[in-house]
Formats: C-alpha cells, sequence, structure tokens
C-alpha cells in the first residue's frame, strides 16, 4: 500500500510540474551566446543563430520600476522562449525591437508554430526604453514560444501567470 501511495504521489507531482507559473529575466543568464538551447527557471531558451546575452552593467537598462544589467539580442526572428502553460494563464512580456527605426512584434506560437497573437515591440531608445504592452492568453493546456518577428529583438523578462 506504501507504495502505491508513493507511486500515485509522484505521478501528481510530475502532473502538476509539467504546467507551472514561471518567470525569466536577463539577468538571470550569464553573459556571451547560447548556441542551441539552455533551459533556466522552466522556460527553454533556443536558437540555430544564437542568442547573445550582452553586458549592461555600466549603463543598466530602466523599464519602469525596474533595472536590467543584461540585454537578450535575438539575431532575426530566430531566437525563443518556449514553455508549458494551462489555458488561461496570462504571458507578458518586457522586450523592443532590435532596430532605432523599426518596431517590431513579438508573437506567441503554439508547438505546431500557429501565431496566436502578438504583441508590438517598440523601437529601441537607450535614453527612454518603450516596451511591449498587453499580455496574450494561453488558449489551451500545451507548450507554447514567446519569439520575435521581423528582426532582431531585445530581451529583458518573459512572465507567465
Amino acid at each position: 500500500m506504501k507504495k502505491v501511495i508513493a507511486t500515485l504521489a509522484i505521478v501528481a507531482s510530475i502532473s502538476i510540474g509539467a504546467f507551472a507559473k514561471g518567470n525569466v529575466k536577463s539577468d538571470d543568464f550569464e553573459l556571451g551566446v547560447i548556441s542551441g538551447t539552455k533551459n533556466i527557471n522552466g522556460f527553454t531558451v533556443g536558437s540555430t543563430k544564437g542568442i547573445t546575452i550582452e553586458d549592461k552593467s555600466t549603463e543598466p537598462i530602466k523599464i519602469g520600476d525596474k533595472t536590467y544589467s543584461k540585454r537578450i539580442k535575438t539575431a532575426g526572428a530566430d531566437g525563443y522562449f518556449e514553455f508549458s502553460a494551462k489555458a488561461g494563464e496570462k504571458v507578458t512580456v518586457v522586450a523592443t525591437s532590435g532596430s532605432k527605426d523599426t518596431p517590431r512584434s513579438v508573437v506567441l506560437t503554439d508547438e505546431k508554430g500557429k501565431k496566436l497573437g502578438s504583441l508590438k515591440a517598440p523601437s529601441w531608445n537607450m535614453q527612454n526604453p518603450k516596451v511591449t504592452t498587453g499580455e496574450l492568453v494561453i488558449p489551451a493546456d500545451g507548450t507554447y514560444k514567446v519569439k520575435g518577428n521581423g528582426g532582431g529583438i531585445y530581451f529583458f523578462e518573459v512572465n507567465v501567470q
């Protein structure tokens, strides 16, 4: 009987852990280039072209009431943050376009790559950074990606609540 209860407890903890609210920030990463994928705080960060974690500690980036000493730079629309989420959870992203002139978008896709929604990533302005606003709602339990669309993006934070 103890073995059955222990087995059921393990199965329950695995199924509960399959979907979890989470947060990943640029300051959670080590400086350098991520080639392939890296798992951090329940997110898989990946790219075939590489993602650069840039040091901004000498000129920290202040966005609202938060300050970031690092910035995640994706090459083109290649980099992504993959995560598991439950229906109804909300995704917010703190990001800007990598371009000083052209706003871009950050998109939410399902595991088949279908676009489910997007947020506008304003043009980069170091003096007065404006970032994505709003949230994306998860339609069903599953695996999702947040990634840039139309060019490089500077990511600072991804939240699933």
